[in-house]
């Protein structure tokens, strides 16, 4: 039966509400799950590839050269183009392609351009991650044994680059970074951690 000429604007109404609250529901979902599901957890196209497999496991450049801010505040921070040319403004690539992300890293440095990378890990905004603390933590010797995120336990003190691995996974043999296949990024995996190191789980340690 057809609805009648005063209820089709109900029908109609309620078809856009139910389309809105869907559309909600997989935005809420795909925020939830730090790997989403069909994909949407790749890694983002990122505007010069930098293969960390060249730059960490082959040539040995610590994690805290390129991510100044790592051992020292909140956020890791991504390098400025002049961290690049520290390097490439004398060495070049070793194939053509390589060559020709190196010349997009010199081109922006000689206009005056940011490098616009793409965030790859992202919490939300009400949530409070200090990078410092966490290195300090997992690189102090005086607290010899600790338990990673899913409990495993670490033995003996790694250096910042093993304690990155802890959340972002072995990014030194990584030729693009994407989120560490199976790791939750959600509010109880941060607490299964803390408990698991007798940190406190209070709400405003991790809280705006």
């Amino acid at each position: 039966m057809m609805p009648s000429g005063k209820m089709l604007p109900l029908v109609v109404a309620g078809g856009v509400v139910t389309v809105i609250l869907g559309f909600v529901v997989v935005v809420l979902l795909i925020s939830w799950f730090s790997n989403p599901p069909f994909g949407l957890g790749n890694a983002p196209a990122q505007p010069v590839a930098f293969p960390h497999t060249v730059h960490v496991a082959e040539n040995n450049i610590q994690c805290e050269f390129c991510h100044r801010n790592v051992t020292k505040g909140e956020a890791a921070t991504v390098p400025a183009v002049e961290t690049c040319l520290f390097c490439h403004k004398d060495i070049d690539g070793a194939t053509v392609t390589a060559q020709a992300e190196i010349d997009k890293v010199r081109t922006a440095f000689e206009t005056d351009q940011p490098i616009n990378w793409e965030r790859v890990h992202r919490l939300p905004d009400h949530v409070r991650f200090i990078h410092e603390s966490h290195i300090r933590y997992f690189t102090d010797e005086t607290t010899p044994v600790k338990y990673g995120i899913n409990g495993e336990e670490i033995t003996q003190s790694p250096d910042v680059a093993q304690t990155c691995t802890i959340c972002h996974g072995d990014i030194a043999n990584k030729t693009v970074v994407k989120p560490k296949a199976g790791q939750s990024l959600k509010m109880g995996t941060c607490l299964d951690c803390h408990r698991n190191n007798d940190v406190p789980t209070d709400c405003t340690v991790c809280h705006k």
